[in-house]
């Protein structure tokens, strides 16, 4: 039997990151003018396994797997059934076409992920020279035994005193609400409204791309993922957060609050709140932060992973084959310096 065949058993898991409705939000919001987007069906036995590869008028000779900024995870629809020989013929057509890309490079990556390791066999075998990089870190949490009591009982008891006492003076205030947001309707769109308040108003930088997260709370509302927290103080929104849940695991996407409230804690009450929410609401057993390694995560989640992307060169056009020089040199210069062989000589 075909290993890949084999494989075709196993179920997809379900990461809304790679779905066919995520990389069509990201074509429709969230790419510069005159971005090109192909779809490639890699399944096997009938079972499809959509990969999404992306080229923009800024790199004209780079085809890039279809994330960005936004994107936690790029891969397959389906990274169980992929069938390694349609990848390979799928590589080889792009390194042979007319108008054919110097580099290939797909992130953020999954190490464990059965795609990694095919698409990285796929590349050398239909011609190109391969190497892997660093993404980000990706911290998160596998809970030992359900419940939110149990997972909060283990968070270290600075945190669990400075949630404590100040949700204890939040919920003295009249004025204070949290609202948790699930479903499509009017309380959405002014939830939509008070998230976009609370995160202009935030530290962090304006959305590039302003349609996108609007769009995403939508569509995460139609697909039943949806959990968007807003913390009320003082008859506004002070706090906000877009959480997405599927497949017992709580994607944290987005979170704010205005930094004239960080005093009250809002933001770590807001993150207590929606943790309670999708431990004991929705039986979540694993807490993902997705992008980056900001210390807060550490006190919430206390495992790390690292995403990795796969960049590949084609060594018969004249971009590509100066960049694998330039990308392999780089690497060996660093691992020497690193390594420091020579210290030891007389």
């Amino acid at each position: 039997m075909n290993p890949s065949t084999a494989i075709c058993a196993a179920k997809p898991h379900g990461d809304p990151h790679v779905t066919d409705v995520w990389f069509e939000l990201l074509t429709h919001t969230a790419l510069p003018a005159g971005a090109v987007v192909t779809k490639h069906d890699i399944g096997c036995d009938g079972r499809p396994s959509h990969l999404y590869l992306l080229q923009t008028p800024e790199y004209p000779h780079q085809v890039r797997g279809l994330s960005n900024f936004y994107s936690p995870i790029y891969g397959p629809t389906d990274d169980a059934s992929i069938d390694s020989a349609k990848l390979t013929v799928l590589f080889k057509q792009i390194r042979s076409q007319n108008k054919r890309p110097a580099t290939i490079q797909l992130a953020p990556l999954d190490t464990d992920s059965r795609f990694f390791a095919t698409a990285s066999k796929a590349l050398r075998d239909a011609g190109w020279i391969t190497a892997d990089y660093f993404c980000f870190g990706n911290w998160f949490a596998e809970l030992a035994e359900p419940g939110f009591s149990a997972y909060f009982s283990e968070r270290s008891s600075q945190v669990r005193n400075t949630v404590t006492r100040a949700r204890k003076k939040l919920d003295k205030d009249p004025s204070f609400s949290i609202a948790v947001l699930t479903t499509q309707g009017p309380a959405l769109e002014q939830a939509i409204e008070d998230f976009t308040a609370v995160y202009n108003d935030s530290w962090k930088k304006p959305e590039p791309f302003p349609a996108f997260i609007p769009s995403l709370c939508r569509l995460a509302a139609d697909m039943g993922w949806l959990r968007l927290g807003i913390l009320e103080l003082d008859g506004q929104p002070v706090a906000a957060q877009l959480w997405l849940v599927s497949s017992g695991t709580a994607y944290i996407v987005k979170l704010a609050y205005r930094q004239e409230y960080a005093k009250r804690t809002v933001g770590s009450v807001l993150t207590a709140h929606l943790m309670q929410y999708v431990i004991d609401t929705d039986s979540a057993h694993t807490i993902d932060y997705l992008i980056g390694d900001d210390s807060y995560k550490r006190d919430w989640t206390p495992l790390r992973r690292e995403r990795r992307g796969i960049v590949a060169f084609n060594r018969s056009h004249p971009r590509g084959f100066v960049a694998a020089v330039k990308h392999i040199a780089g690497r060996q210069l660093k691992r020497i310096r690193t390594n420091r062989p020579f210290d030891s000589a007389p």
